[in-house]
């Protein structure tokens, strides 16, 4: 293997895809390889230098036109760039995901398709999506993920034991904790949403919607004072976010206090309340 190819690896691994870019982009021109041109491709995507992504996978896909890596590629390009409209993108992500489905259906193109039918309000099939990439992959922990996002309306018990199972498989698996934690707080177990919700804040600290859920799950069960600390730490690390300030403000009238003691410094260093 070139070892410009380890490099282009070590760069992206590191966060440096200018280096990358570089990398990927002097290999694939050197050689006609569609996976060379797929990885430059993808280091273009997570630029967002969306023609020029569409152009490497445009490519690889010439030189072989049933290569399943870069129809999925294509899909995902299609399904996140930003440069075009909602319903334009999406349209062309999901003939992408069928045509890859159409060489080989597997769990991952699965998922992604029933996300991009979720995007554009198709929810039966994005049901169905996900529920054949379960069946083909009972492991594949964001296909269980995005099964239970579907599901947690019409069957909420249901939609727990597929997130219970998708932290079994990926503890760290930070939106299923969040996600666990909002089920068990609306079927009224407190103890455990708090328990995803703080699991939520151990893997992704500091992060906004934890917070505000933990507040409100501890507000709930009448822990004031530790909740005002998780509001106001939110508000605090994110002043940007508006919505923030109003949910500590009616907070803080619940409990008899001004909301004007929400611009109060705060000695909080962490999101489990530790000085």
């Amino acid at each position: 293997m070139d070892l410009r190819e380890d490099k282009a690896n070590e760069a992206e691994e590191r966060g440096d895809l200018n280096s990358a870019l570089q990398l990927w982009r002097e290999l694939a021109g050197e050689r006609d390889d569609p996976l060379l041109l797929s990885r430059y491709g993808r280091v273009a995507q997570k630029m967002e230098r969306w023609d020029e992504a569409e152009s490497a996978f445009a490519k690889a896909l010439r030189l072989d036109s049933n290569f399943l890596v870069a129809m999925e590629a294509m899909g995902d390009l299609w399904a996140t760039r930003t440069d075009r409209s909602d319903t334009e993108s999406f349209g062309v992500a999901k003939d992408w995901f069928l045509k890859a489905l159409r060489r080989e259906r597997n769990s991952r193109t699965l998922t992604l398709l029933g996300a991009t039918y979720r995007a554009l309000g198709e929810s039966v099939a994005a049901r169905d999506a996900f529920a054949e990439a379960v069946e083909l992959n009972p492991n594949y922990e964001e296909a269980l993920y995005n099964l239970a996002l579907a599901e947690k309306e019409g069957d909420p018990q249901g939609a727990v034991g597929l997130l219970e199972r998708a932290i079994d498989i990926d503890p760290c698996y930070f939106v299923a904790h969040q996600e666990l934690g909002k089920l068990y707080q609306k079927m009224g177990d407190l103890q455990r949403a708090e328990y995803h919700f703080r699991r939520s804040l151990e893997i992704s600290q500091n992060e906004f919607w934890s917070l505000l859920y933990l507040a409100n799950a501890l507000a709930v069960q009448g822990k004031d004072v530790e909740a005002e600390k998780k509001y106001r730490l939110a508000t605090t690390l994110h002043p940007e976010r508006k919505d923030g300030a109003k949910f500590f403000a009616r907070f803080l009238e619940s409990i008899g206090k001004k909301p004007a003691a929400i611009t109060t410094p705060s000695p909080e260093k962490s999101p489990d309340g530790e000085s």
